[in-house]
């Protein structure tokens, strides 16, 4: 399952696709397709950018947009 050891470790469940908005960088963005190499972040493509970045699980709002 994706971003099995965060939901493990935090709590929490990362679903590709679901909207975000992170409390440090103050922006919005999307979770996309986990690393296997940084399997301790969450995947985001911020609004704007191009390429998505590891983001700690804890430091965003997931906004459940999915159903």
């Amino acid at each position: 399952m994706p971003y099995d050891y965060i939901q493990r470790t935090y709590g929490v469940t990362p679903i590709v696709g679901e909207r975000i908005k992170h409390h440090v960088v103050t922006k919005g963005g999307t979770i996309t397709k986990e690393d296997p190499s940084a399997s301790h972040y969450v995947q985001v493509l911020f609004d704007g950018d191009r390429h998505p970045l590891p983001c700690h699980p804890t430091e965003m709002d997931y906004l459940r947009t999915r159903r």
